[in-house]
């Protein structure tokens, strides 16, 4: 079956969800050590705010400290987890701030990848992936999927854009925010698990993609990204942590001068 894997001619960039079952025989301890532990934040297992040891991951995994202290140090450039003084290491939390910062970039990258995809045009291959994931969420409205296809179809459809676009460097960005926002989206739908994208949204993004329009298509991946960003920060806004969060003092404000 065709994916993000067969149609992007090259190396491309994918997301850690679509890496998930794959073999990674071809790396070194290292990075098996670090795609192994960031797919766990990612995915929840390892939720925001627990805490672990270098010992309790290398016990888990069955390998030395020392890659998996490697891949910590790489995980906290990412910015997802947090070393604390002689007593291992705490998952970064999930913040409103971080949250609406992470989707305004996604907007300005995914929106410009698409304008970008559709002036060169998407090849055939890569434009028929699209279309067949862009009928995934018609299918979860209908009942005939399940919520993780739906997710998968979403992160590949996006992917697939990004790596279509012509700019190595502009899907390496994209890919990476999506990652992080995978681990947002999840925590947005354990906290609303009934929320579901608009069906036809992938679709109007297609439509433009297939007709290379730049205009339409920059414009259909922000208005999609805008609104996933606006449902998001609601859903986390409204949750029990949020609501029941101490409200910090203000600075005071200067004496005029």
């Amino acid at each position: 079956m065709a994916d993000i894997h067969s149609v992007i001619t090259g190396t491309p960039h994918i997301p850690a969800l679509l890496l998930v079952g794959r073999a990674d025989a071809g790396l070194d301890r290292t990075s098996q050590a670090y795609r192994a532990i960031r797919r766990q934040i990612i995915d929840l297992t390892l939720p925001p705010g627990s805490s672990f040891t270098e010992a309790s991951l290398a016990q888990q995994w069955g390998i030395s400290k020392t890659p998996v202290r490697e891949a910590l140090a790489r995980l906290r450039r990412d910015g997802l987890v947090t070393a604390l003084p002689r007593a291992g290491y705490v998952v970064s939390p999930i913040t409103l701030q971080d949250t609406d910062d992470l989707c305004a970039l996604r907007t300005l990258l995914s929106g410009e990848a698409a304008a970008q995809a559709a002036r060169r045009g998407v090849p055939a291959p890569a434009l028929a992936r699209l279309e067949a994931l862009s009928e995934v969420h018609f299918a979860l409205a209908a009942g005939e999927v399940e919520q993780e296809e739906a997710l998968r179809a979403a992160v590949e459809f996006e992917a697939v854009i990004a790596n279509s676009a012509g700019n190595n460097r502009l899907a390496k960005a994209i890919v990476d925010v999506v990652d992080e926002l995978e681990r947002v989206l999840r925590m947005a739908a354990l906290i609303a698990p009934g929320a579901a994208s608009p069906p036809g949204e992938l679709k109007a993004i297609f439509e433009r993609l297939r007709e290379r329009d730049a205009d339409g298509a920059e414009t259909a991946m922000r208005n999609r990204c805008e609104r996933v960003r606006h449902d998001v920060i609601q859903v986390l806004a409204g949750s029990a942590s949020v609501s029941r969060a101490h409200i910090e003092m203000p600075a005071p404000a200067l004496p005029p001068a």
